[in-house]
């Protein structure tokens, strides 16, 4: 697939690095799939924190390596295959109280809708531990459809974590859903110098949070008819009609449901 490097190279810094929390991910991108562990990083300024996968960091990183105008997606393979932690999260951005979520579906496109950094209804319940040294604290809450359990430590008086779960009293440590398809466990923490939040749009494409949620649940339903509908190549439906492959519709793990 053609897709413009050169557009990768301009980002705007948002904020220096205080913290870089690392967490071991251990997800799911579609229900039928197996258990995917990456490594994910939480970057925290003074003002915007920034979560993502550090697999999908390398693989636009590889592809800005390239340093022309066009290329084929998948040609030099040392970008290695499409991350599974396909998202990734701003909040206080574009401004405070309010958090922007980008979601890599297929190149060349980067789908982000903003909304309000959501309060969530936390329930503090008994079930201290200790984690990296910290003393941790149990917390549950049920959000967007899914029931989470977190250990947050004080000793971090930060309120954020990884995905959208923040809003504690303290740096959330640890977080696994009910389901066993998203567990983050802290790995280390960092203070990385001279590092900065960054922000580059020229991809992005503004959708509605239930947009969003369509384009996922169509792409992962026919990913070659979603390819053909969205970029016009039919290189995909081709491979498979060629090939007799039957189609396997497939249900993508994070939908959430917005109220």
């Amino acid at each position: 697939m053609l897709m413009s490097f050169s557009a990768l190279s301009y980002a705007e810094k948002l904020d220096k690095i205080v913290y870089r929390i690392v967490y071991n991910a251990d997800v799911k991108d579609h229900k039928e799939s197996k258990m995917y562990h990456e490594t994910a990083y939480l970057d925290i300024g003074d003002t915007v924190s920034y979560f993502y996968g550090l697999q999908l960091k390398n693989y636009f990183e590889a592809m800005n390596s390239v340093g022309q105008t066009s290329g084929i997606i998948g040609s030099n393979p040392g970008w290695g295959a499409l991350p599974s932690l396909s998202f990734y999260l701003y909040r206080n951005y574009p401004s405070k109280g309010k958090s922007t979520y980008c979601h890599f579906i297929h190149e060349p496109r980067i789908f982000y809708y903003e909304e309000d950094i959501p309060q969530i209804d936390w329930q503090l319940v008994s079930g201290d531990t200790t984690l990296l040294g910290y003393q941790c604290q149990k917390a549950t809450c049920k959000f967007r459809g899914r029931d989470w359990t977190v250990y947050y430590t004080m000793d971090i008086p930060i309120s954020e974590g990884p995905w959208k779960l923040c809003g504690l009293p303290g740096l959330v440590l640890y977080a696994r859903e009910s389901l066993g398809e998203y567990t983050f466990s802290c790995a280390g923490i960092e203070k990385p110098e001279n590092a900065y939040i960054e922000v580059n749009k020229k991809l992005w494409t503004k959708v509605g949070q239930k947009e969003m949620e369509e384009q996922l649940i169509k792409f992962y339903d026919d990913i070659g008819d979603w390819v053909l509908r969205a970029h016009g190549f039919a290189y995909i439906a081709d491979y498979n009609k060629k090939n007799n492959v039957k189609k396997h519709s497939l249900i993508p793990c994070l939908i959430e449901t917005f109220k």
